[in-house]
C-alpha cells in the first residue's frame, strides 16, 4: 500500500467527518472507562483486604461454634491441626456494661480471650501494656464506651454478676469473624472473668471460637477445604482469614456486583453506539468505495484503509477510557466521603489493562469487520447509482454471526471474571447479550400490531405514513429504535434496581417502626419486664419466644452437616437453607405485614403445624404438605408445613423464617425477644437503665442510633451507585445521539422529497414530530418491558432484592426522552426549512 495514499486517506477521513470519529471515540472511552475504572478499583480494594486479612482476624483460621466446645471437638482440633500450630480460645457475646458509680449503662460486645491472641496484629491500648497485664478482676473498654459510661481509668463497672476495674482503653483491635458481628463498642476480659459473670448460659446468643495460627509452609485455605466436613459434623464452622467480617463483605460483594453490571452495561451501550455509528458511516461510504474500486483499488486495500481508520480511533478511545477509569478511582472517595476508600491508591491493574485493550480495540474491529466486508462487495455500478442491496450474501451473514458470537463470548468471560461466579456471569451476560435480539423481537411485534391497527382503520393516514416506516426493511428507523431502546433498557433497569436497594434498606419507611429491642428475656422475667413497659408510652410492642434449633430432617430424610457451604462469602440464607442455625418461634396470629400465599393459616386448636416464608421454602426445597424435623437441644420436634407466607423483613418486628403453631415446641427451653417503639430518647434511656439494673442478662438495643449510623453508610453507597448511574446516563444519551444520527441522512432525503412535491412547513414539522414521538414511545416501552423482566431475573438469582418500580421516575425519563428526541430532530432539520427545493436536493445527495 502506498504510504502517501494511506496518510492522505486517514487524515481526510478522521477530520473531514469529525462527528463520526468523535462519536466512536466517546462510545469507546465511556465504555472502557466505566468498566476498567470499577474493575481496577475492585482489584485494589481486594488486594488491600487480602493484605490486611490476617491482621483483621488476628489468626490464620477461626473455628467457631454456637455452643461450648466439647472435649471431643477439642481433641479433634488438636488432631487435625498441623504440627507446630498455635491456638487460642475466645468467647464473644453481647451484654450491658454498667457504671458502678452513676448507674450509666451501655450495650457492649464482650470478648473473653486468652492473652496469647492475636497471632497477627495487636491490641493497641492506653496504657500501652494494658492488654498484656489484664487480670481476672479487670476489663478493657473502647474509649468511646468509657465516655458513654462516664468512667475513668481505675473506676469500676458491672458486667453481669461481677464488678470489674477499668484498667485501659482499647484503641485498635482485630475484627470479628463469621455471622456474629458486634456493632456495639468492644469490651475485653479474660475467659475466667467472663465465666464468673454468670452471663454464659445455655441458650444464650454466644459464640465460642478457637483461633489458630498454622506454620508458614502450610496452605491454610487448602487445610480448611480438607477438614471442613469433619469439623462441621462436630458443630465447628471453619473461617479462613479472607472471610473475616463476612457479613459486611457480603454486603460489599453484592454492591460491587451491581456496579459491575452497570459497568458492563455501560460498555455494552458503547458497543451498540460503535455498531450504529460504524454501520451508518459505512453505508454513507459506499459511493466512495465504489469510486475506489472503479479506480482499480483492490478489496484488501479498501479493507486495510477502513479498518485502519477504525483501529486508530479505537486506540485513542481506549487511551481516553483508561484515563477516565483512573479518574473514577480518584473521585470515588470524594463522592462517598469514605476514609477507607481514600486509603486505596488509585491504579490500573494488569488484568484491567488487558481487558481495556481487548474490549476497546477488538470489539470495534469485530463490529466493523462484517460491515466493511459487506461494503467492499458492493458492485461499483450499483453503489454509484445509490441502489442498496437488500439481501446479504451467505458469507456476509456468516461474518455477522461470527462477530456477534465473538462479542457475546467476550462479555460472558468478562462478566464471569468480574463477579467471580459462573452463575452471576451467566445471568449478567444473558441479560446483556440477549438485549438486541429481544429489542428487535419487541420491535417486530409492535410493527405487526401497527399493521393490524392500520387495516382496522384505527390509525389515521398521517400516522400511518410514520408507522409504516417501522416495517420497512431498508429503513433506518429500526436501527434508531434498537439503539434508543437498548439505552432506555439499561437506564430503566438501573433506576429500578437502585429503588429496590433503597427500599431494602428501610430508608423510605412510610411509618415509624420499632426502635428498641430486648433480647435474652428469660421466662421468669417476662411478666415483670412487661410491667416496666407499662410505665412508658410504649407503642407497637411485640413479644415472641425464641428456640434455637438445627434442621435434622426433611420429609424424614436426614440433613447432612457436611453439606454446609465452605466459603463464608457464599454462606447466605439461600445457600444455607438446610444447614444454618434456626431461631424458631410459635404464635397463633399473623402480623399485619404478613400474608398467607399458599395453604391455610391454622386456628388455635392446631398443634405442630409449620409456616415457612415463601421465598425461603424454595431454597429449602419444601412446600405445603412436607414435614420438617428440628433438633432442639437434643430433642427432635416434627411438624408439617400447612402454609407459606410473605414477610416484610424491614418492618422491624420479631420476624422468623419458620414459625410453629402451639404444641410440642412450647415445652422447649426458650428465651424471649421484644420490639417496641419509644419516640423520646429520654424514655428509651430510662427504660434501658431500669431493665438492665434489674436484669443484667437482658440486652436492650436502641436501634435509633444504629439506624442513623446505617443511614450514613447507605448514603455513601448510594453516592457510589449514583456515580455509576451517571455514567450509564451519559452512555445512554450518547447512544441516543448515535441512534438518531444513524437515520439523519434518510430523514433529510425524505424531507427533500416531501418539500419538492409541495409539502408545507407545518405539515413537515408535524410529520417529523410524529416520527420522533413514535420512536421515543416505542423505544421506551421496549426498554421498560425488558428492564422489568431482567430486574426479576437479577433479583431472583443474583441480588436477592424485592422489586420496587419507581413509576414516577420512569415517567420523568419518558418525558425527557421525548423532549430530547424532538430537540435532536429539530436541530437536524431546522436548517433545511430555509433552503429552496433545488438547493435542498443538492444538499442531501
Amino acid at each position: 500500500m502506498n504510504p502517501g495514499l494511506f496518510k492522505f486517506y486517514l487524515k481526510r477521513e478522521l477530520f473531514s467527518r469529525w462527528e463520526f470519529s468523535f462519536l466512536i471515540l466517546l462510545s469507546i472511552a465511556l465504555g472502557v472507562g466505566s468498566v476498567i475504572g470499577i474493575h481496577s478499583y475492585k482489584d485494589n480494594i481486594k488486594s488491600a483486604i487480602q493484605k490486611e486479612a490476617k491482621n483483621l482476624m488476628g489468626a490464620d483460621l477461626a473455628l467457631q461454634s454456637p455452643q461450648e466446645i466439647t472435649e471431643e471437638a477439642r481433641l479433634l482440633v488438636d488432631r487435625v491441626l498441623p504440627e507446630g500450630s498455635e491456638t487460642s480460645s475466645s468467647i464473644q457475646f453481647l451484654s450491658m456494661v454498667i457504671s458502678a458509680d452513676n448507674e450509666e449503662n451501655s450495650l457492649s460486645y464482650i470478648k473473653a480471650i486468652e492473652t496469647n491472641y492475636p497471632f497477627y496484629g495487636q491490641f493497641e491500648t492506653e496504657p500501652k501494656d494494658a492488654y498484656l497485664k489484664l487480670s481476672t478482676r479487670e476489663i478493657l473498654l473502647e474509649k468511646n464506651l468509657g465516655e458513654n459510661l462516664k468512667v475513668k481509668l481505675g473506676d469500676s463497672v458491672r458486667l453481669g454478676e461481677s464488678l470489674l476495674r477499668v484498667s485501659g482503653w482499647i484503641l485498635k483491635e482485630p475484627g470479628a469473624v463469621g455471622s456474629f458481628v458486634g456493632s456495639a463498642p468492644t469490651s475485653v476480659v479474660l475467659q475466667e472473668t467472663a465465666k464468673a459473670t454468670g452471663l454464659i448460659q445455655r441458650g444464650s446468643r454466644i459464640r465460642f471460637t478457637v483461633f489458630a495460627k498454622v506454620p508458614s509452609n502450610i496452605d491454610s485455605l487448602a487445610w480448611k477445604e480438607k477438614y471442613f466436613e469433619e469439623l462441621i459434623k462436630n458443630d465447628l464452622t471453619v473461617y479462613h482469614n479472607t472471610e473475616v467480617n463476612s457479613g459486611s463483605q457480603q454486603f460489599l460483594t453484592n454492591t460491587f456486583d451491581y456496579m459491575s453490571l452497570l459497568a458492563l452495561a455501560g460498555f455494552f451501550l458503547g458497543a451498540i453506539s460503535v455498531y450504529t455509528t460504524i454501520r451508518t458511516r459505512l453505508r454513507e461510504k459506499k459511493n466512495e468505495i465504489a469510486v475506489m474500486k472503479c479506480l482499480g483499488a483492490e478489496p484488501k486495500i479498501i479493507l486495510g484503509l477502513v479498518t485502519s481508520e477504525i483501529f486508530i480511533v479505537s486506540l485513542l478511545g481506549t487511551g481516553i477510557g483508561l484515563w477516565i477509569g483512573y479518574e473514577i478511582q480518584v473521585l470515588l472517595p470524594s463522592f462517598t466521603g469514605s476514609e477507607f476508600l481514600g486509603t486505596i491508591t488509585p491504579g490500573i491493574s494488569f488484568s484491567s489493562l488487558l481487558w481495556s485493550l481487548l474490549l476497546g480495540i477488538v470489539v470495534p474491529l469485530l463490529v466493523a469487520l462484517p460491515l466493511v466486508m459487506e461494503a467492499g462487495r458492493v458492485k461499483p455500478l450499483l453503489a454509484l447509482k445509490e441502489v442498496e442491496s437488500r439481501e446479504q450474501s451467505a458469507e456476509d451473514k456468516r461474518l455477522v454471526i461470527f462477530s456477534s458470537l465473538g462479542i457475546y463470548l467476550l462479555f460472558f468471560i468478562l462478566a464471569t471474571y468480574e463477579t467471580s461466579s459462573f452463575l452471576k456471569g451467566s445471568v449478567f451476560a444473558l441479560i446483556l447479550v440477549s438485549l438486541p435480539v429481544l429489542v428487535f423481537g419487541l420491535f417486530k411485534l409492535f410493527g405487526l400490531l401497527m399493521i393490524r391497527f392500520t387495516k382496522l382503520g384505527l390509525v389515521s393516514k398521517e400516522w400511518s405514513l410514520v408507522t409504516k416506516k417501522i416495517i420497512r426493511k431498508s429503513g433506518s428507523m429500526r436501527l434508531s429504535i434498537l439503539g434508543l431502546g437498548s439505552a432506555l433498557f439499561i437506564l430503566c433497569l438501573s433506576l429500578v434496581l437502585q429503588e429496590s436497594l433503597m427500599e431494602l434498606s428501610g430508608a423510605r419507611e412510610i411509618e415509624r417502626r420499632p426502635n428498641v429491642f430486648l433480647l435474652d428475656i428469660k421466662e421468669d422475667q417476662r411478666q415483670n419486664i412487661e410491667t416496666i413497659f407499662a410505665k412508658y408510652p410504649v407503642q407497637k410492642k411485640f413479644v415472641s419466644p425464641i428456640i434455637g434449633a438445627r434442621l435434622a430432617k426433611v420429609n424424614g430424610e436426614p440433613v447432612k452437616k457436611e453439606d454446609t457451604i465452605r466459603n463464608a462469602m457464599e454462606r447466605n440464607w439461600r445457600a444455607t437453607a438446610r444447614t444454618r442455625e434456626y431461631f424458631l418461634s410459635y404464635r397463633d396470629e399473623l402480623y399485619e405485614t404478613e400474608k398467607v400465599t399458599s395453604g391455610e393459616w391454622w386456628d388455635s386448636s392446631k398443634i405442630n403445624e409449620i409456616s415457612v416464608e415463601k421465598d425461603f421454602s424454595g431454597y429449602l426445597k419444601a412446600g405445603v404438605g412436607d414435614t420438617l424435623t428440628f433438633n432442639v437441644q437434643g430433642v427432635e420436634v416434627l411438624g408439617k408445613i400447612t402454609n407459606l407466607r410473605s414477610v416484610n423483613w424491614s418492618d422491624m418486628k420479631p420476624n422468623f423464617v419458620v414459625i410453629f403453631s402451639k404444641g410440642t415446641l412450647e415445652k422447649a427451653p426458650r428465651f424471649y425477644i421484644s420490639s417496641l417503639l419509644l419516640e423520646e430518647s429520654g424514655d428509651r434511656y430510662r427504660l434501658q437503665k431500669e431493665i438492665v439494673s434489674k436484669y443484667p442478662n437482658v440486652t436492650v438495643i436502641d436501634t435509633e442510633k444504629t439506624v442513623q449510623a446505617f443511614m450514613g453508610i447507605l448514603e455513601k453507597v448510594t453516592q457510589m451507585i449514583r456515580l455509576m448511574t451517571g455514567f450509564i446516563l451519559a452512555s445512554s444519551l450518547l447512544l441516543v445521539l448515535t441512534a438518531l444520527y444513524s437515520s439523519q441522512l434518510e430523514r433529510k432525503k425524505e424531507f427533500a422529497l416531501l418539500r419538492v412535491i409541495g409539502a408545507r412547513s407545518r405539515y413537515l414539522s408535524l410529520h417529523f414530530a410524529r416520527e420522533g414521538l413514535l420512536i421515543a414511545t416505542v423505544s421506551f416501552l421496549i426498554g421498560l418491558v425488558y428492564s422489568l423482566v431482567s430486574n426479576e431475573i437479577l433479583n431472583r438469582f443474583v441480588l436477592e432484592l424485592t422489586s420496587v418500580v419507581p413509576w414516577g421516575s420512569l415517567a420523568i425519563v419518558y418525558l425527557v426522552v421525548i423532549c430530547i428526541t424532538l430537540m435532536l430532530y429539530a436541530s437536524g432539520l431546522i436548517a433545511l426549512f430555509r433552503l429552496s427545493p433545488k438547493t435542498l436536493l443538492k444538499e442531501v445527495r
